[in-house]
């Protein structure tokens, strides 16, 4: 699927330079061979260019200062600064990096009075070499100006250092990143994994070097598993590094039958790539990363998850909280996303922007399908021309430090963008030639269901996925807009990328129109993957329309988390069974027919249930696929009066709630 030409060497130069790529949030990162200091913690800020006379106030890092009341409307250029020691124990011939995650929007770095560079994109990291200016006998000094000006989509531009800071040491060789792509193979259930590692050299001397990568299974981590079992190890490879330059090291290896488990949304198992760089018995960088083993294919008549057809639901979810802005901290991604998965979350487009690999880390584990994208909105942005640098930047910035994330099946160059076609193509080709040739690639429109669109002047033609954006009340408009897009593009799967109404309000009691109405006639074309609700949750905002309360009031729980009404509808709507009923004899569990939305098969399910006296049990159930007769599940004969029945998934997600029968 989606076979392309490998990466040019064009990327090489652009990776090297700008992106940090062992995050220090992250799964992975370096194991050996590498020091790091986190420069989180409080830092100065200001909003006048500092001096002498300068009176700072302080704010946490990571942080957006509009969290700070007395920065909360405030637009524009801010400044940070910190000092810094570098630790004594580091060798005094490393090379030394001064790494970000994001800042919002176009940063400036300074340090000890030296400019080190710029960087613009709020959402993805970079980096810069500080070896020949950083102090090792006095204190540092880092000064970054972030501005905010920048405004693009509904969401807040939430503005300064919303991620991760850190100091990095290594020798002269390091692995700047290692991206593994696997392919399963169905029929025989083995798989082939694919490695590329991208190996710098910093001297002035050409580097000889050796290279291996150990695989270990790791299980389902969101489920609780602890296992570290290795699997098979990479040949050792010998390579010679440039000076002063990158070179790329391909390599590949056979997993049997037996050392293969498949990613799938219910089981996500992953496993760990372990890379060490050596210049004869020295150790110069050791990484690892985690990945998962799946088959995605989009067919005309929708999608396939390791070769069954799949139809599934989910949400959008904007990374914005009141107390926290967009920096993500991992109890607040830890509960939306349980909050999702509990209301039967499959797949959607999260966010019009790269993710917090904190993010990423969880729903690989949890099991969310996603697609990832940058952060190109609207008719009016200036982004929206053939090959625009920026946009490549960021594209490239992006898939570079996601690659190996088993929850993105693809990516996404743009949403709701007018004039699209030429930036598209040429975006998606791209990513097709440069970053990623095998996962999907697409981009979002709300304009192909328009009369006057056509293959002639819409993206989606080079897209691999018409993803389209319907909000009304009425369930016809969706079904005239799929089918719409559907006979332009012929063949091509739908994915309802946004679907809704307008804003439905704040209150507890606040519930979608139409929704199980508007769920149905999603459902009713069977080209349809499925949709994403617009939205997850309420998040601030300053664009038109916008209510009194300064929040975009489309969320299924507000600003702070708390769900409403709508909640629970769409739980129903998006639960993976018809219906589950229980007297005190049985348990009827009743599947989805087959091609209904959402639909697929249900294994390692269980279904839990409770008596009156709080004594409770576990039903352990078969594989279940779309269109099977109704399950009665006889309860023991001592279970007594049951007052609850629950269906909970294999990594303990309670996604329906069984109904006592009349």
């Amino acid at each position: 699927m989606f076979n392309l030409p490998p990466k040019s060497g064009i990327l090489a130069m652009l990776f090297l330079a700008m992106t940090c790529l062992a995050q220090a949030a992250s799964w992975s990162g370096p194991t050996a061979g590498e020091s790091v200091q986190s420069l989180n913690g409080t830092w100065r800020f200001s909003i006048t260019a500092p001096d002498a006379t300068t009176q700072w106030a302080e704010l946490p890092v990571p942080g957006n200062w509009d969290t700070d009341p007395r920065f909360a409307t405030y637009k524009g250029a801010g400044w940070y600064q910190r000092d810094f020691t570098v630790p004594a124990d580091w060798a005094p011939d490393a090379r030394v990096r001064l790494c970000f995650d994001a800042v919002y929007q176009e940063a400036e770095v300074t340090l000890n009075g030296r400019v080190l560079g710029t960087h613009s994109g709020g959402y993805t990291p970079f980096e810069f070499d500080v070896t020949d200016v950083v102090r090792r006998d006095a204190p540092n000094v880092v000064t970054v100006r972030a501005d905010s000006t920048y405004r693009r989509g509904a969401w807040w531009a939430w503005g300064g250092i919303s991620r991760d800071v850190s100091l990095r040491a290594n020798s002269e060789a390091r692995i700047v990143y290692q991206h593994i792509r696997a392919e399963p193979d169905l029929a025989t259930g083995t798989a082939r994994l694919f490695l590329t590692l991208r190996l710098a050299n910093s001297s002035a001397k050409p580097l000889d070097v050796t290279l291996s990568t150990a695989i270990h299974a790791l299980g389902l981590v969101g489920a609780g598993e602890t296992v570290d079992r290795p699997a098979a190890n990479t040949p050792t490879l010998t390579a010679t590094i440039p000076a002063r330059g990158t070179i790329d090291v391909n390599t590949q290896l056979d997993l049997a039958k037996e050392q293969v488990a498949l990613w799938h949304f219910d089981r996500p198992s992953l496993y760990a790539a372990f890379a060490t760089l050596k210049a004869g018995d020295r150790v110069l960088h050791a990484r690892r990363d985690r990945f998962g083993i799946r088959q995605v294919a989009l067919k005309p008549d929708g999608l396939y998850l390791n070769g069954e057809h799949i139809r599934v639901p989910g949400f959008n979810r904007v990374n914005d909280s009141s107390q926290t802005g967009n920096t993500e901290p991992d109890a607040l991604v830890r509960q939306d996303v349980d909050l999702m998965k509990e209301s039967g979350a499959v797949f959607s487009r999260l966010m019009h922007s790269p993710h917090a690999p904190n993010l990423l880390d969880y729903i690989d584990e949890k099991g969310l399908m996603i697609v990832a994208e940058i952060p190109v909105w609207g008719k009016g942005d200036t982004h929206v021309v053939a090959d625009d640098p920026l946009a490549k930047q960021w594209l490239a910035e992006m898939i570079a430090r996601d690659y190996n994330h088993p929850s993105i099946i693809g990516w996404s160059t743009g949403n709701e963008i007018g004039n699209n076609y030429d930036y598209v193509k040429s975006m998606n080709d791209y990513v097709r030639r440069e970053l990623d040739p095998h996962r999907f690639v697409t981009y979002v429109s709300n304009t192909a269901q328009k009369p006057d669109s056509n293959p002639s002047n819409d993206g989606v033609t080079h897209s691999d996925l018409a993803m389209l954006n319907v909000y009304s009340s009425s369930p016809k408009a969706f079904l005239k807009a799929i089918r719409k897009v559907r006979a332009d593009w012929p063949g091509k799967p739908v994915f309802m990328s946004e679907f809704g109404v307008d804003q439905f309000g704040v209150g507890a009691n606040a519930r979608i129109p139409h929704l199980a109405e508007i769920w149905a006639a999603i459902g009713e074309e069977p080209y349809v993957i499925g949709g994403s609700l617009w939205t997850f949750n309420d998040y601030r905002s300053d664009y038109k329309n916008t209510p009194a309360s300064g929040n975009r009031e489309w969320g299924v729980v507000d600003v702070n988390r708390k769900p409403k009404c709508a909640y629970a509808d769409v739980r129903r709507a998006f639960a993976p069974v018809k219906a589950l009923a229980f007297d005190d004899r049985r348990i009827v569990l009743t599947p989805r027919a087959a091609g209904e939305l959402p639909s697929y098969t249900l294994r390692g399910y269980r279904v839990e249930w409770t008596n009156a006296g709080a004594k409770s049990g576990t039903i352990t159930l078969p594989d279940i696929a779309p269109g099977t007769a109704a399950l009665e599940l006889p309860l023991p004969a001592d279970a007594g009066a049951i007052t609850a029945a629950q269906l909970i998934t294999p990594t303990g997600y309670r996604v329906t709630d069984g109904v006592r029968a009349p």
